[in-house]
């Protein structure tokens, strides 16, 4: 790991270091740690970054951004430290309005609060609804195909109307 970038990172790691971590829990990261380099090739950098990582009482399949893939599993580490090292590798190459821009354009990151996306169309609103829509006829379709139609009827009448655990929508849909 290179310059600020090693030192910024040792901070972060150093700042959840300060908790003990017991025994059992430290034998398991480190295990858990030899099986993942077994089959997942580093660098020497990336090595050292996923070392200090789970020194600092982390497993490998969890990461500091809380990503996590869209059936609530964690995204590992090293997948968004490498997705991160992108990021800057990109940015150290453009100015800070193209790097703005690209950052909203690729991951939807509005960096100083000034320019923000647009909403999506009608037509692009009609589209996702669909697709949505198409999804759910899908995974209906394959409850019933295995049996499961009953048992997920009663689970979906006895959750309907919990409150979502995220906004459904973050932006206004009523154009006037």
């Amino acid at each position: 790991m290179s310059g600020k970038r090693a030192l910024k990172h040792r901070a972060v790691c150093s700042q959840w270091s300060e908790y003990t971590i017991n025994k059992e829990k430290r034998q398991f990261l480190k295990q858990e740690l030899r099986e993942y380099e077994k089959v997942t090739p580093t660098t020497g950098e990336e090595r050292e970054a996923l070392h200090e990582w789970v020194a600092a009482g982390n497993s490998v399949h969890e990461n500091g951004s809380m990503v996590s893939y869209e059936g609530g599993r964690s995204v590992d580490f090293l997948e968004v430290y490498r997705e991160e090292e992108e990021i800057r590798r990109a940015l150290d190459s453009m100015s800070y309005d193209e790097g703005s821009k690209y950052l909203l354009e690729e991951y939807g990151i509005d960096r100083d609060g000034v320019t923000t996306a647009d909403p999506p169309t009608y037509e692009e609103l009609k589209v996702t609804a669909n697709r949505l829509y198409r999804k759910c006829f899908l995974y209906w379709q394959f409850l019933i195909n295995n049996g499961l139609n009953e048992e997920a009827d009663k689970y979906v009448c006895e959750h309907i109307d919990e409150e979502l655990p995220f906004e459904a929508f973050d932006w206004d849909v009523v154009r006037r």
